[in-house]
């Protein structure tokens, strides 16, 4: 399953129990969208340029749940796809 996205500013994940994950995207010009996958191992994020971020927050206290929000200097365009139990995040 892959996904475009474009003009994303700003990127929510979150580990609300166990392997599930939830990514939402969203930006001034374009619609939010939500994704939510089960059995996921890990999240890679490798952009093919470089990116900027304007800043970053990652929650791992115990007892909560896990999120890590992200704010892009400017619009990026991503394509998002669910790999052998992986998440991977990439610019297009």
């Amino acid at each position: 399953m892959e996904e475009k996205i474009y003009e994303v500013e700003m990127i929510y994940i979150q580990n609300p129990s166990g392997t599930n994950y939830s990514i939402e995207f969203g930006g001034r010009r374009s619609k939010t969208v939500k994704l939510n996958f089960s059995k996921v191992e890990g999240i890679e994020f490798s952009p093919k340029r470089p990116l900027e971020m304007k800043n970053s927050y990652i929650q791992l206290a115990e007892g909560q749940n896990k999120v890590w929000n992200l704010r892009l200097n400017f619009p990026t365009n991503l394509s998002v796809d669910y790999v052998l139990n992986k998440i991977i995040i990439e610019t297009i």
